[in-house]
């Protein structure tokens, strides 16, 4: 499959594209770019969040490209350009992350370190993020540092969601014989996202180990697009509509709500993140960007993550949404910011090896009207 463009998100020059199989043969679709000029920094592999395709990077990549890095970008498996997992193709499916890590790995090794030259380097995204933390122990040896923009270790807190509610009203009326749970019923917002992941985490385990993993979590469908006024990932009214406008060109791009089985093995993968000792186990350099309005993901559950990963250190862009590289140039220069101040060039690889990540510092290079960025150091 080719890349899809539009007259607002054209491909950019010098693409090649192409598929390479896993070792449990699923094709996945992936495109590479040489840098555009100047000064070569490394090679960026690009890895996406959940629903997304490559080519929704592109505005990313040309960013990164005139930055001197090659870059490398490619679709998971079950979304995209990538082959499908389920009979419906709308279905965002999948039964265990292992899956995800093998196509990680294998486009590291395939494309990105065949192909361009180190130092290397990831820049990912939401799930993408979730991926690779979860692999660090195997990546270490293949990249030099990552880059992670809201990272998937947790849910936010806040009102619940409507499968949510729906849920938990079926679960009352079975376990009261139809007394309670009728719409009537008000679910209040817990306090912590707590309640929720344990109601929702729960009934994926159930449905998963029944062998209903493959169905829609409740009060999820094939839908593929949502009205601006109502989506939880960017503020940015223009680049939210342009996404939209190459899912119309190209639909089968497109993936709906997630499954149970997903839901499932993303806790599965999350949760051990969320403990004590998991923290001191990351030995891949990494920064982690978490958005001040995220609605999709826990912002504090990332700040509590880093402060226990002597690896990691931590921004946060106060008043961005979920999707900090998609979000307004306001929000996205002090990402850019964030970036520069921490990914090194050639040169540099080796004198920052052994450096406390503690003593990073980032400044906002961008526009000298943005807000700054809330920095954390841990």
């Amino acid at each position: 499959m080719s890349l899809i463009e539009i007259p607002d998100n054209p491909v950019p020059d010098g693409t090649k594209t192409g598929f390479v199989t896993t070792p449990d043969g699923i094709k996945i679709r992936y495109a590479h770019w040489p840098t555009a000029g100047g000064p070569r920094r490394g090679t960026v592999t690009l890895l996406q969040g959940r629903a997304e395709f490559i080519e929704k990077y592109f505005e990313v990549v040309q960013d990164l490209r005139r930055r001197g890095f090659d870059v490398v970008a490619f679709d998971w498996r079950g979304q995209g350009g990538s082959q499908r997992v389920t009979r419906n193709p709308r279905r965002g499916h999948i039964s265990n992350f292992k899956k995800f890590r093998l196509d990680l790995r294998t486009v590291l090794k395939e494309v990105s370190l065949a192909t361009y030259p180190g130092p290397h380097f990831a820049l990912a995204h939401s799930t993408g993020g979730l991926v690779l933390l979860s692999d660090t122990e195997r990546l270490r040896t293949m990249l030099d540092r990552a880059v992670i923009t809201a990272p998937l270790l947790g849910l936010p807190s806040g009102a619940w969601s409507p499968g949510l509610v729906a849920a938990r009203r079926w679960v009352l009326r079975k376990l009261t014989f139809g007394l309670l749970g009728k719409p009537p019923l008000r679910a209040k917002a817990p306090k912590t996202s707590a309640a929720v992941e344990k109601f929702g985490f729960g009934l994926a385990r159930i449905f998963s180990l029944i062998g209903l993993g493959r169905l829609y979590i409740l009060g999820g469908n094939g839908k593929i697009f949502v009205p601006f006024e109502t989506n939880r990932q960017t503020s940015d009214q223009t680049r939210f509509d342009r996404f939209n406008k190459v899912l119309e060109k190209a639909p089968e791009l497109g993936i709906g709500s997630p499954t149970f089985g997903w839901l499932n093995a993303m806790a599965r993968t999350m949760m051990p993140l969320r403990r004590r000792q998991a923290g001191p186990g990351i030995k891949l350099p990494c920064l982690m960007l978490g958005a001040g309005e995220d609605r999709i993901v826990s912002t504090p559950a990332i700040e509590d993550f880093v402060a226990r990963t002597r690896s990691a250190a931590y921004v946060e862009i106060a008043g961005a949404a979920h999707e900090l590289m998609m979000e307004r140039d306001v929000f996205r220069d002090q990402f850019w910011a964030a970036f520069d101040a921490f990914v090194p060039g050639l040169e540099a690889v080796q004198e920052l090896e052994d450096a406390d990540l503690s003593t990073i510092s980032v400044h906002n290079t961008g526009n000298e009207t943005s807000d700054p960025a809330e920095v954390r150091q841990v």
